[in-house]
């Protein structure tokens, strides 16, 4: 059973209960109403009778008989009284016999000497009401068979003014329901759509109500839910790159490694061949323990979510780095220039001074013989847009510049993605395997630093890691 079928019969449901409750409220005062007005109607008989009856009496002298009061009810009776004198009968015009009102249960009326009671004959209701008067007893009857037939009358009237509210409410709440239950199914629908793969549709609902609200909502949950299955595609993408890519930089040792150890098992060489080829199969190896080093490295970075950090000396990390770097750019005939570094910063020592590392190590491939590889820092100060706010925000920049063979503008946003190579035939004459500055990207994500690269083809390259600027307390 469909939602809108629910609501319009628990509606109806309601609203029938509701008439019915309301119905029997109504039925029960009007009954309520026309019992006394019966009621009423019997008192004032009998106290009518009961007054005549006791003028007659005086008129004759305050004594009647038997005959007197026949004669009496004769003329003066009407068809709703009945007399009893001294256990006769003496005027009886109502289809009461003297045992039913002998065997009638009358209670006391109202504080008074009356008694009334309700009594059942041939299926009618009849209301009595019992007094003394004239020495016997005056019953005065109302027929209650009006009072039934009006309340008969009333209960029908209102069963059928239900029952035309139900027939014209319950299409109408239908209609109504259907109506302010369809944006529900276009969320539906939507919602199908996505599940079949269309990832870019959106439920077009509108409003203020719940139901719009639940739609903005839909949509919301939606665009997390494209845009998380478009990050996994690209995941899924970049490890699949990511292998190839391993895949094929492990190839190469690994060939050259296997082609020279298979020739010196095959071949007689000279001891100078046999040298050569050692050293081959030794360079492969340690580039292959590179590699390895820097792919542990790399999976630790993924998996770090909190670092334990200190104040850092800028200076001291530089210089640290430059010392680390110095005997192989030395060998390369690389000169690395410390310029002013001032300041401090918060972060891990350790993954910092690796981070420059392979900056500089970058610098001093990219760089050729006779050349400087510069690290120094910039500050930057920013005046706060907030007028109650007079202090200045700066910005620190450890610099790492070199004046080697640059880099294309295109090639600058890739250079964070594992692997990749501007010059690879460079780059593995180098000993490089395209690692560096994806540990490098990791390591500053870790910290909140920003980089930001400049680079122009043979003019050279400026590294900046931007952080917060705090003065060194000396």
């Amino acid at each position: 059973m469909k939602l809108r079928t629910k609501i319009t019969l628990i509606a109806a449901a309601v609203i029938l209960l509701a008439a019915a409750v309301s119905d029997g409220i109504i039925w029960m005062i009007c009954r309520r109403t026309l019992l006394q007005e019966a009621e009423q109607n019997v008192i004032h008989r009998l106290a009518v009778q009961r007054a005549e009856l006791e003028r007659y009496t005086e008129q004759i002298g305050g004594t009647v008989t038997l005959p007197e009061l026949t004669y009496y009810f004769k003329t003066r009776g009407d068809d709703y009284t009945v007399f009893v004198w001294n256990g006769t009968v003496v005027y009886n015009q109502t289809a009461l016999e003297l045992e039913d009102l002998r065997s009638a249960e009358f209670l006391p009326y109202a504080y008074s000497t009356n008694e009334i009671a309700q009594i059942r004959k041939n299926g009618a209701e009849m209301l009595v009401l019992k007094g003394s008067a004239g020495g016997g007893v005056l019953y005065a009857v109302e027929d209650l068979r009006p009072v039934t037939h009006r309340l008969t009358m009333l209960a029908f009237g209102m069963l059928t003014i239900s029952a035309c509210i139900a027939v014209l409410t319950i299409p109408l709440l239908y209609l109504l329901t259907r109506r302010t239950l369809r944006p529900l199914g276009k969320l539906s629908d939507s919602a199908k759509l996505i599940a079949a793969g269309a990832y870019d549709e959106r439920a077009a609902v509108t409003g203020t109500d719940e139901i719009g609200m639940l739609a903005q909502d839909f949509n919301t949950m939606a665009d997390a839910v494209q845009e998380r299955i478009r990050a996994l595609a690209e995941s899924e993408e970049r490890k699949s790159m990511f292998m190839a890519d391993f895949s094929h930089e492990l190839k190469t040792p690994l060939t050259a490694i296997s082609g020279y150890a298979q020739t010196m098992r095959t071949v007689r060489l000279s001891e100078e061949d046999q040298a050569e080829a050692l050293g081959y199969i030794y360079s492969e190896s340690k580039r292959l323990d590179r590699l390895a080093k820097k792919m542990m490295r790399l999976m630790e970075l993924e998996r770090t979510e909190r670092l334990e950090t200190e104040d850092i000396d800028i200076s001291a990390l530089i210089s640290a780095a430059c010392e680390t770097c110095r005997p192989a750019a030395e060998k390369k005939g690389i000169t690395l220039e410390q310029g002013d570094c001032t300041g401090s910063l918060r972060g891990d020592f350790d993954l910092l001074h690796d981070a420059l590392c392979n900056l500089i190590d970058n610098a001093c491939k990219a760089s050729n013989a006779g050349q400087t590889v510069r690290l120094y820092t910039e500050i930057t100060r920013e005046t706060n847009d907030n007028p109650n706010i007079t202090a200045l925000s700066e910005d620190c920049a450890i610099v790492v510049e070199d004046a080697g063979c640059g880099i294309p503008e295109h090639e600058i946003r890739n250079l964070a993605e594992p692997f990749y190579m501007v010059d690879k035939s460079r780059s593995r004459r180098s000993g490089g395997a395209g690692l560096g500055l994806s540990l490098v990207a990791q390591i500053i994500r870790i910290h909140g630093i920003r980089m930001d690269i400049e680079s122009e083809p043979d003019h050279g390259t400026r590294i900046k890691l931007h952080f917060v600027y705090t003065p060194l307390n000396t």
